[in-house]
């Protein structure tokens, strides 16, 4: 299914501009995406409450509640739409721009999981929460000089830096144990780094339609192979934590490593403007500190992971 949608999204791109109209269209449909993708979460976050915890093993009975769950297929189909809207922009525009601009979406989350899930952050995650958007805003701004032009001419240090990535994926889980708030801190930012590896891969396989088809199938693979993962991770830290959390701490994350392939192995080199180079820079490290922010707060406290009108699942264990 997401391959169908990666030669639709490259189908339906316009060809490559770099004029003001194509920024502006690129980040007006990367913000559609952003909308969609953290309105799926809102509605994941209420459906898995209900649904049976998520483990490292996955049996065919687990998968079968999930599937037949009509709320959370309903948030799956907004969630492939907003995927959708994704792979479009990630078709136009550079991922080093794109998913800071998919972060931002994070705002209607907050809103909808404070307004209708009971969740309650303190003074200090509003700070956080606020630092990441005004972040991507900053970034958005950086893009005044145009869109950088993507080009592939590191390999070795694309695959250095995405191996570890994918390590640390595997690691932190295992390492942030103890509280479920703690546990859901940890998933969150193993999905960062799977979905921040899976947007490079989309990107590549953007560039690599009609030129290079073995690459293009290689890259079609990595992209299911790092999505997938992030997709079933990211379901267990909805049921261990607040989605208040688990959502800014993961869409931080995921924008640090395209940001740093980007600018490393694609050649995605910042404005030439002093003032929009710095302005960057300033988006980058609020959306990061942001990320710390709420990373602690998840470690410090114990969160409900649930709102407080839901009658919770039963834990079943530690979760993925």
């Amino acid at each position: 299914m997401q391959a169908g949608l990666f030669f639709a999204a490259q189908a339906a791109a316009p060809a490559p501009t770099h004029d003001a109209l194509h920024t502006v269209l690129a980040i007006a449909i990367a913000i559609g995406g952003a909308l969609l993708l953290n309105w799926a979460i809102y509605l994941q976050k209420k459906a898995v409450v209900e649904l049976p915890p998520v483990k490292a093993k996955i049996s065919w009975e687990l998968v079968k509640t999930f599937i037949t769950n009509g709320p959370w297929m309903f948030a799956q189909l907004i969630n492939v739409s907003g995927f959708a809207l994704y792979a479009v922009a990630l078709a136009m525009a550079p991922v080093s721009i794109v998913e800071p601009l998919i972060a931002s979406g994070v705002v209607l989350l907050a809103y909808l999981a404070i307004k209708n899930l009971g969740e309650r952050p303190r003074r200090i995650d509003y700070v956080a929460i606020g630092m990441s958007v005004f972040g991507v805003v900053c970034i958005a701004l950086s893009l005044l000089e145009g869109v950088p032009k993507d080009e592939l001419r590191h390999p070795a240090d694309m695959w250095i830096f995405t191996g570890v990535a994918l390590g640390l994926a595997v690691i932190i889980p295992l390492v942030m144990r103890g509280s479920s708030a703690k546990r859901a801190a940890g998933l969150g930012i193993s999905v960062g780094l799977l979905f921040g590896s899976a947007a490079v891969f989309t990107r590549l396989l953007m560039m690599e339609w009609g030129d290079h088809w073995g690459y293009f199938a290689l890259f079609a693979v990595l992209c299911v192979a790092t999505y997938l993962p992030g997709f079933i991770v990211l379901q267990a830290a909805l049921q261990q934590g607040q989605a208040t959390v688990v959502a800014p701490v993961y869409n931080g994350v995921q924008e640090f490593i395209p940001i740093v392939i980007g600018m490393v192995a694609l050649n995605e080199k910042f404005p030439e403007n002093d003032f929009l180079a710095a302005l960057r820079i300033f988006g980058f490290v609020l959306i990061i500190v942001g990320t710390i922010i709420l990373s602690q707060r998840a470690e410090g406290e114990e969160a409900p992971a649930v709102a407080v009108e839901e009658t919770p699942a039963e834990s079943g264990g530690e979760g993925v």
